[in-house]
């Protein structure tokens, strides 16, 4: 038996325009009526996920930063987050000047650009950043350990040997990070171990929710773990590769209401 259904935001419940539909919005409405806890799980900040949490009206506490934060939008209150260790950040901003990508620090409220950083319209727009602000200097002018660091890479080579190749540097580095992709021109680092599982499980144990009564439900190689974990994993027919192999079963893409019909055999 279900008793919590997770959906990752972007290329699942959102289309690549991010819209939803009234399928998908009135699927989870029917669950939230069943009984079930629908919770959204993304690699948004809260800031940027509030939005969805009162359209779609039916969720429990938001797994955010890729797991970084688990916070209950109903009081406001964080349940339990995870920074970034202040020692990578340096790491990053060197990377991130020595290929010219943007890079953006996240907050909940608010994501850090640099004033001399790349950042136009269009990365802006797939980093999903919400409020941002610039500043001089992302090491000396940020008021808050960030939790989680956003690369734009549109001119980079394929996402999974960039991938690689950057875990393999952090590796050698000896940072606590942990590197993964969310988008086919967007790379993060996060706190070393850190993935929506770890938010997710959180979460479910503090709801007393077993692991085999969880859905989960993504398209992306963020989402790779939290499919693997959950007592059933339902990949996007528009899945990464990565994604598709961990799940149990595949659903239809995102344009054709695959989250919904995920969601439907359940209810």
């Amino acid at each position: 038996m279900i008793r919590l259904a997770a959906f990752d935001l972007d290329g699942t419940l959102l289309d690549h325009d991010m819209r939803y539909s009234a399928r998908v919005a009135g699927a989870l409405q029917r669950a939230h009526a069943a009984g079930i806890i629908v919770v959204l799980a993304t690699g948004r900040a809260p800031d940027a996920t509030r939005r969805f949490v009162d359209a779609f009206d039916v969720v429990a506490p938001a797994v955010c930063f890729q797991g970084g934060i688990v916070q209950d939008f109903a009081s406001g209150q964080v349940l339990c987050e995870t920074r970034l260790d202040p020692a990578a950040l340096p790491f990053l901003v060197q990377l991130a000047a020595q290929h010219g990508w943007p890079l953006s620090f996240e907050t909940p409220s608010v994501a850090y650009l640099a004033n001399d950083s790349a950042h136009n319209a269009a990365a802006l727009r797939m980093m999903n950043l919400g409020r941002w602000t610039r500043v001089r200097s992302l090491l000396t002018d940020l008021p808050a350990v960030p939790h989680k660091a956003t690369l734009f890479v549109a001119e980079a080579p394929a996402r999974a040997a960039l991938i690689a190749a950057l875990r393999a540097a952090v590796q050698a580095a000896g940072l606590p990070l942990t590197i993964t992709g969310s988008h086919a021109l967007i790379v993060e680092a996060l706190p070393a171990g850190l993935n929506k599982a770890v938010g997710l499980q959180w979460l479910a144990q503090h709801l007393g929710v077993a692991a085999a009564e969880v859905l989960a439900v993504g398209d992306n190689d963020n989402d790779v773990e939290m499919l693997r974990w959950a007592g059933v994993g339902v990949a996007m027919g528009n899945s990464s590769a990565a994604a598709l192999a961990a799940a149990d079963w595949v659903t239809a893409a995102v344009e054709q209401d695959g989250a919904a019909l995920a969601l439907e055999r359940y209810l």
